[in-house]
């Protein structure tokens, strides 16, 4: 484990690491934002990009310029292909995420999808959630605008839900939190914002239901947090979340074009908390086998081994 506060240091560490052993070759787990200053800086190196998003043309991306080490603001497109096209492999960390690579990264090449890994706590948090009372719903999301809180907060100032359901949204406070918070006066929502925790499992495990509402969600690591917590989630049908969440089974999906089916599926929610509990217990089930950091790391290191195995004329044929 390397920390590194600079961009000379970065360099510094990135060439240490990288220096080639007795011939043996060398390939580094990038992302998207210093995939290019990584290929600069060690040019021996096989730099695999992950991607973290479901990107799109108009989306603007972060990366760090490999000439000044400074961050910058580039679209997908307007990225230094002329370098990044060299990538054996291109990663998304979900079906989503790699689907929208393909679509809008067109000098990517070959991409494929490797699903985040996230701990799951040994056992279950322990949590005294009421058979009856208030639906206690969490969010966890930066209070940014694509985030789509706004949208959750609507949903649970409904009159038909505003004095039976809370909203608590767990993430550090970003561009779009003033309005939020006034979005909640002005409703008299019942929402408190609880600011950014580190054990989110243990934290969410007195919820009844994890919502979100991002339509270009590249994994949802909170929905697995929740499933660790034996939390269902309720997510919109887009980007990733259909991947993670199984409707029915593991949690529930909505409409995010349709304001009242995300009210409904609350509705349901609150009316069936046995269902929820089942839920849970399926969506924990669920993130222990699948969402391992064990199964992420083995993931990534066949995908190394196989960009690194000499590959005959006639394999490639």
């Amino acid at each position: 484990m390397h920390e590194v506060s600079n961009w000379h240091d970065y360099q510094q560490v990135l060439r240490r690491v990288t220096t080639p052993d007795e011939g043996r070759p060398v390939s580094v787990i990038s992302n998207h934002r210093t995939a290019a200053a990584d290929m600069t800086v060690a040019p021996h190196a096989s730099v695999i990009p992950v991607v973290r998003h479901v990107v799109n043309h108009e989306q603007v991306l972060r990366v760090i310029d490999p000439d000044t080490g400074q961050m910058v603001e580039r679209r997908i497109g307007h990225l230094p292909w002329d370098l990044l096209s060299s990538a054996p492999v291109w990663v998304g960390i979900s079906k989503a995420s790699a689907a929208a690579l393909r679509e809008h990264a067109v000098h990517a090449g070959f991409v494929c999808e490797i699903h985040n890994g996230v701990s799951i706590p040994a056992q279950v948090p322990a949590c005294s959630r009421p058979k009856a009372g208030r639906l206690l719903v969490a969010a966890v999301a930066r209070t940014v605008p694509w985030k789509r809180l706004d949208h959750l907060v609507r949903a649970v100032a409904d009159p038909r839900l505003s004095t039976a359901v809370r909203l608590d949204i767990y993430g550090e406070a970003g561009s779009h939190h003033q309005d939020l918070q006034v979005l909640v006066r002005e409703f008299c929502a019942p929402v408190r914002f609880m600011g950014y925790h580190s054990d989110l499992p243990q934290s969410l495990g007195g919820y009844d239901l994890l919502a979100t509402a991002a339509l270009q969600e590249g994994f949802g690591r909170g929905v697995i947090d929740a499933a660790g917590a034996a939390v269902p989630s309720l997510v919109p049908n887009a980007g990733a979340s259909p991947e993670i969440v199984v409707d029915g089974l593991t949690g529930m999906v909505y409409d995010p074009a349709d304001p009242g089916d995300l009210v409904s599926a609350l509705t349901d929610a609150l009316l069936d908390r046995g269902r929820l509990l089942r839920m849970g217990l399926a969506a924990r089930a669920l993130a222990e086998a699948w969402y391992t950091p064990g199964r992420c790391a083995a993931q990534y290191l066949s995908l190394v081994i196989e960009q690194a195995r000499p590959r005959s004329l006639a394999a490639a044929l």
